[in-house]
């Protein structure tokens, strides 16, 4: 019978941490490239499987549940969860080690080699699993406007991966900096989040990938508001090339957090005025 195979263990270090006191985004996706391809690696001591390595990422939702913060223990469990004609899904769970609660589910679209078989793709099947955590939302609908421009920079020789494509975990950062931009455009900047312990904690990431970044490229991060609750946020940032091309997008969502209860407080008025301009503009 399928199940959950262990494919990444480690400990969240000190440098992995951000602003908001817990393990920063980017590493997680960090993690989840190095599980997706010990999984793979795994599944791929069968020859009919070896073509498996040149699968790429399309989209990769994750659903934050609960935090992991400085020194914490961890492992990742992935298992196939959805198979058809042209896609694969693999699904990763960020386990606490210590008190065994699932922290972050995962779910990982990948486009299949072409020449995968009829032989290799019943082992596949044969390998999946039932999805058991949250609902996947379905594909956001994302705003009119590109929005500000919230970064550019260029693709450097150490943010490629094993195949020499820019890695998840540099598109993350590079996303995750643009939402600094962001929210220091409506107010919450370095002095407001120091001086009244709060911080903004993702809930939810729906990255896509469209076209590889290739080394020394120029990229640009646009983003736009796209819905405004009482403790939450969400926003889309579009990476594009110099020549215009869509490199991916990002879907986030999060809520403003008190530091200190760990728990979603309410935007104050001047900030939800600020959210209320960019969204009169979307």
């Amino acid at each position: 019978m399928a199940e959950w195979t262990e494919s990444y263990r480690g400990v969240v270090s000190a440098w992995e941490c951000d602003v908001v006191e817990h393990f920063t985004i980017a590493y997680y996706f960090e993690k989840f490239a190095d599980a997706t391809r010990n999984f793979i690696e795994m599944l791929s001591d069968d020859p009919a499987l070896a073509g498996l390595h040149e699968a790429a990422s399309s989209r990769i939702v994750t659903i934050f549940q609960h935090e992991l913060r400085g020194g914490a223990a961890y492992h990742i469990l992935s298992a196939i969860t959805s198979l058809d004609h042209t896609t694969l899904v693999i699904s990763h769970q960020v386990i606490d080690t210590a008190s065994g609660r699932t922290g972050a589910w995962v779910c990982e679209t990948m486009s299949l080699p072409p020449d995968i078989g009829p032989a290799a793709r019943e082992k596949l099947a044969e390998r999946a699993v039932a999805w058991t955590g949250p609902e996947i939302p379905a594909r956001s609908e994302k705003p009119k406007s590109r929005g500000a421009l919230t970064a550019r920079d260029r693709v450097k020789p150490w943010e490629l991966d094993e195949d020499n494509r820019m890695s998840l975990s540099d598109h993350v950062h590079r996303f995750s900096g643009a939402g600094g931009h962001l929210l220091t455009s409506i107010g919450m900047n370095g002095n407001y989040m120091q001086s009244n312990r709060r911080g903004f904690s993702t809930f939810l990431l729906d990255l896509e990938i469209y076209s590889p970044a290739n080394l020394g490229e120029r990229i640009d991060v646009h983003t736009a508001i796209a819905h405004l609750g009482n403790t939450s946020l969400r926003y889309v940032h579009r990476m594009s090339a110099r020549d215009g091309r869509e490199i991916a997008s990002m879907v986030q969502a999060g809520v403003q957090l008190d530091l200190d209860a760990r728990r979603p407080t309410a935007f104050p008025p001047e900030i939800r005025e600020a959210i209320g301009r960019h969204l009169s503009q979307a």
